[in-house]
């Protein structure tokens, strides 16, 4: 009995691991580690492997400001690379911006984004979720140090009355640049909560079954 109970027991533990994983629906961002280059490449060196782009825009995002663009770091200043792949994307003074999905009422929306401390320039990039291009959540974390990423994170949670309208991403930097990589979008899944749930509730009911029985 003691070994069927054990069974039962480690069955439980395993569903939770199986099913705590698919809590979350990724909405897909397009170009999110900004890896698609403009059609022309990046324009200007900045000294070796070092190559930046001015005044073409970011492929699958809506840019504005003439330096704004993407940026292979190459060991420039001792900066390190890009978070994720070979390229990051930057602004100086400019946006970066992206409509990805139509709000769900009562949805709870979480931005992560990565931003780089340079070694050479404060963290002065800003991460934001918007509705309708009007500004509801903007991210926090807390930087590493200088030549350093870290996690910045925005949630939002959104109201009947913005079900329907345009949830976007908003990049750009409160100071002299802005650095970002790996710009990823969540949303909970409930049915994925109620299928955990019911996993939950049918094998304590089977663990209690035999409890009940070794008693």
């Amino acid at each position: 009995m003691r070994a069927k109970f054990s069974s039962v027991a480690a069955l439980t533990i395993c569903l939770l691991f199986l099913t705590s994983g698919a809590f979350a629906q990724i909405i897909p961002v397009a170009n999110f580690s900004f890896e698609t280059l403009p059609s022309e490449g990046l324009n200007n060196s900045c000294g070796g492997t070092c190559a930046y782009s001015t005044g073409e825009g970011i492929p699958d995002w809506t840019t504005t400001g003439f330096y704004t663009g993407q940026w292979i770091p190459g060991g420039y200043a001792g900066n390190p690379p890009a978070y994720l792949g070979d390229y990051l994307a930057y602004t100086n003074g400019g946006t970066i911006s992206q409509n990805v999905a139509v709000v769900i009422a009562g949805g709870t929306y979480t931005l992560q984004v990565e931003m780089l401390q340079r070694t050479d320039a404060p963290l002065d990039g800003v991460a934001q979720l918007t509705v309708n291009g009007v500004v509801v959540a903007t991210a926090t974390g807390t930087s590493g140090g200088p030549g350093t990423w870290s996690d910045w994170t925005a949630r939002f949670t959104a109201t009947p009355g913005e079900a329907g309208e345009e949830l976007g991403i908003l990049l750009s930097a409160n100071g002299v640049q802005g650095d970002f990589d790996d710009i990823r979008l969540n949303l909970p899944e409930r049915s994925n909560l109620v299928l955990l749930l019911g996993f939950v509730i049918f094998n304590l009911a089977a663990v209690f079954g035999f409890l009940r029985k070794l008693i």
